[in-house]
């Protein structure tokens, strides 16, 4: 939950996302697979932005400020994407995919992002790993 500072801007900037990876990807076989519309794809290959080495291709939902600024809003979003279609994703990680619940965002001027109980139970129960990426920059 973020504390609030009086004098510094009153803000975490998240954006959370439901991750499909692999070396051989093929963006529209997991949409038709999983019979839901990507926010972002990425072909198998180098990648503009990222690191030398991120050459897998990615499948990916993401819930950000233009859906919701609550951080739990999007997190309840992309945990019930992830939910309905468990099964789906439980078959793509046996095909060698990696399935990913990915947090990212800005928590900078002392912020915090909590977890709460049942949000970690509802992730855990999922079976998918969590990533946290935290930019702590002051601003």
């Amino acid at each position: 939950m973020a504390r609030l500072n009086p004098g510094k801007p009153h803000w975490v900037l998240t954006d959370v996302s439901l991750v499909v990876t692999g070396a051989d990807l093929r963006p529209a076989e997991i949409t038709a697979f999983l019979g839901i519309e990507p926010t972002g794809v990425r072909e198998p290959g180098p990648s503009r932005w990222g690191r030398p080495d991120e050459v897998d291709g990615e499948w990916g939902v993401n819930c950000d400020s233009n859906v919701s600024r609550d951080f739990h809003e999007q997190l309840d979003t992309i945990l019930s994407t992830a939910g309905s279609k468990r099964a789906e994703l439980v078959r793509l990680t046996e095909r060698g995919y990696q399935v990913i619940v990915e947090v990212y965002g800005f928590a900078g001027n002392d912020r915090t992002l909590t977890l709460r109980p049942e949000e970690l139970r509802r992730i855990a129960l999922l079976g998918f790993p969590l990533r946290v990426a935290a930019n702590m920059n002051e601003r």
